[in-house]
């Protein structure tokens, strides 16, 4: 049986076109990196709404160049084990205008961080999202004196365990306007700890 040389030589031509023709395969972008992204957009976001919102705590807008922020660090995203609340009660948080906020008790969360024991109060709002009032050792000379907070979706619990992103800890309104009442850290969510991470001074 005699073969067309003509279709010998086509036959590498064709793998060749092939080849190039594939999609360049690329990597997928590491956890942390989208992460990163994600806190860098949602950043922008808040400033933009600081700076138009009719709302804002934000005395001068026209002069407001953005909040600021420690560098995104993927340490700072914390598995903590959580232990429910034997009773589901709500309790009054105290404001910084006296009055009381009316949340959820969810429980505790536990977490190894730095070598110690980190446990914080854990309450819940009545739309299910969870809220975290803290004040670390970073406050006040790096961050605001009256603590910081974090909202986190209920999704972030499971399996009695809940991721803590510190790195969307945030000031409350209070920190930039004095007319606004904010829920003030219980002492039992008062860290021994730097949380360098988050919201921070100018």
């Amino acid at each position: 049986m005699k073969f067309n040389r003509w279709f010998l030589i086509l036959i590498p031509i064709l793998v060749i076109l092939t080849y190039v023709s594939l999609p360049e395969s690329k990597p997928a972008p590491a956890q942390s990196t989208i992460d990163s992204l994600a806190s860098v957009e949602s950043r922008k976001a808040k400033d933009e709404n600081l700076r138009t919102a009719e709302d804002s705590p934000i005395l001068n807008k026209d002069e407001f160049s953005g909040l600021h922020y420690y560098s995104f660090n993927p340490a700072w995203s914390i598995l903590f084990d959580v232990v429910r609340a034997e009773k589901v009660e709500k309790i009054g948080l105290k404001m910084t205008d006296g009055n009381l906020d009316s949340l959820i008790l969810f429980g505790k969360i536990s977490a190894n961080i730095q070598g110690k024991l980190v446990s914080l109060v854990l309450y819940q709002h009545d739309s299910g999202d969870f809220f975290i009032p803290f004040k670390d050792k970073t406050a006040p000379t790096e961050t605001y004196g009256g603590g910081r907070y974090l909202e986190l979706p209920l999704t972030n619990l499971k399996e009695n365990q809940l991721r803590v992103d510190f790195n969307q800890a945030f000031f409350p309104f209070c920190a930039y306007n004095s007319t606004f009442a904010c829920p003030i850290p219980p002492k039992e969510n008062m860290l021994d700890i730097r949380v360098e991470a988050g919201e921070r001074n100018p």
